[in-house]
């Protein structure tokens, strides 16, 4: 955990990622996200994630959720592509459970305490969700939105939720 992480009350119990966003992770990322290049998620991302993963037993995998005018421009949602193919890869069932419910300024120029302030209160859970579950993302940098994630997923009735990504920035 690096200097500005161990201080924070995350909502989620772990959080892991295979790569650091440098190099060939944010190629593989942005190859994903900009390009719209499916088959890397099936090839690399998905089998990383779940190699690095503890534990494999999971009730639910849960992509973090874009608000849907982001979503209708690019055309997809990343951590939705490769929670699918996590979920199908640790035999869990993916649910779409989350949603946004305010739109929130893009993170990539906020501080940590800004982007905590950003996403607080910006999702929730649109049904019940029971036992342990995998959120996933595409790039953990602050933890800000899954730890938001985390928290309505807990609200929502999950007992334990852990969190996973691509790569981390940290």
């Amino acid at each position: 955990m690096c200097d500005e992480c161990k201080d924070v009350d995350f909502g989620f119990e772990s959080a892991r990622a295979p790569l650091r966003y440098e190099g060939v992770g944010k190629e593989i990322v942005r190859v994903l996200k900009y390009r719209g290049y499916f088959p890397v998620v099936e090839k690399l991302m998905a089998p990383l994630i779940v190699s690095m993963l503890d534990e494999r037993e999971f009730d639910h995998v849960v992509p973090v959720p874009m608000h849907s005018s982001r979503r209708r421009r690019r055309g997809f949602n990343q951590a939705e592509v490769v929670a699918r193919s996590v979920s199908r890869k640790i035999n869990a069932p993916l649910s779409d459970t989350l949603e946004v419910v305010r739109r929130t300024r893009d993170q990539v120029e906020l501080t940590a305490a800004g982007r905590r302030d950003n996403v607080r209160g910006a999702f929730q859970s649109t049904s019940r969700i029971r036992g342990k579950i995998l959120l996933v993302d595409d790039v953990f940098t602050t933890g800000s939105t899954m730890s938001e994630c985390a928290k309505a997923l807990t609200f929502a009735g999950a007992s334990e939720v852990h969190a996973t990504s691509f790569c981390r920035t940290c």
